[in-house]
């Protein structure tokens, strides 16, 4: 990963990136199969779904960009850490028994699992220490991931077509909302792993340079890794208990922004959090028009676009070492 701290971002930088997302914001609000569509459809259905998005995009940037810090890995993202697996196995769990229960109680469920998963991942993680502590967690993650796979198939596999379509729908993100439900529960979990954040940004600057060299600055390295691990884990979990697994968000706009603001995270982080905001709202508009009047998940539009750019990130990655 590079470590070196550019210069502060001009303020026209700034403003335009504002203005884009509040420009793309608005407009979004009358992409879709009606051309003109009237108060209500904009105030309870496009208005909250835009919201969602803001807060999507924001919280998925900013725990990847903390994840690329801690574990210094350039292709560390929010799903690394097995986030999806859990909160598919237990978002399936609850579908595929068929217990009724509200769509927040779903995405509650969702957030437990996330979150129970990074715990269990920091968990087998703290306990092998003979290699690299962020290697290790890597491969805890990936392992998390496999094994919540393996067993979200297995109960597709007992179950009938219905649920199976719903988990499936689940699986791919969704982004479609009635109301103000689900960002108002995103809210609170955004704020706090934010302001978190937000406050360790000079702590990130030093961690990202090596342990040993934060250690010689002052930095109680194990609490604040910790600290930021529980602050990207409460923004991925909530999120993906919200809209479900919408990969990419995480690995791309930390690389995209870095080459306009360089490796400070002072300046990384919020300029993640306004470009992860400014990917989505894309990445849904297009989603309710490629199809129109149906509607494609945001999932595989992410997919779509992540992929190549993931691939370019590995080809330049292998170019580099055999220089």
């Amino acid at each position: 990963m590079k470590n070196g701290i550019a210069s502060r971002p001009s303020s026209v930088f700034w403003i335009l990136l504002v203005l884009s997302v509040i420009l793309v914001g608005a407009l979004s609000l009358f992409v879709g199969p009606m051309e003109h569509p009237p108060e209500w459809v904009v105030m309870k259905l496009r208005l909250p779904r835009l919201v969602l998005a803001l807060l999507t995009g924001s919280a998925l940037s900013v725990s990847g960009c903390v994840l690329q810090s801690i574990l210094r890995n350039d292709l560390a993202t929010p799903y690394t850490l097995g986030i999806s697996a859990g909160a598919g196995l237990v978002a399936g769990s609850v579908i595929v028994s068929g217990f009724i229960m509200p769509v927040m109680g779903l995405v509650a469920a969702g957030t437990a699992g996330a979150l129970l998963a990074v715990i269990l991942v920091y968990v087998l993680a703290s306990r092998g220490r003979r290699v690299e502590y962020g290697s290790t967690l890597l491969l805890a993650g990936i392992t998390m991931n496999l094994v919540g796979a393996s067993i979200l198939l297995l109960f597709e596999y007992f179950s009938d077509a219905s649920r199976i379509l719903e988990i499936v729908r689940w699986m791919m993100g969704d982004m479609a909302v009635i109301g103000w439900s689900k960002p108002l529960f995103l809210v609170p979990a955004v704020i706090l792993g934010m302001l978190a954040v937000l406050s360790r940004t000079g702590v990130m600057n030093q961690i990202s340079q090596g342990d040993d060299i934060a250690r010689t600055r002052g930095v109680s390295v194990k609490m604040e890794r910790n600290l930021l691990l529980a602050s990207a884990a409460l923004l991925a979990g909530s999120t993906v208990g919200a809209v479900g697994p919408v990969g990419f968000i995480g690995l791309m706009v930390p690389h995209i922004m870095r080459r306009f603001v360089g490796a400070d995270y002072r300046y990384l982080v919020p300029a993640s959090a306004l470009g992860g905001m400014l990917l989505v709202i894309l990445a849904d508009s297009l989603s309710r028009v490629i199809i129109s009047p149906a509607e494609l998940p945001i999932g595989i539009v992410m997919s779509l676009i992540g992929g190549p750019f993931f691939l370019v990130l590995l080809l330049r990655a292998g170019g580099k070492k055999k220089r």
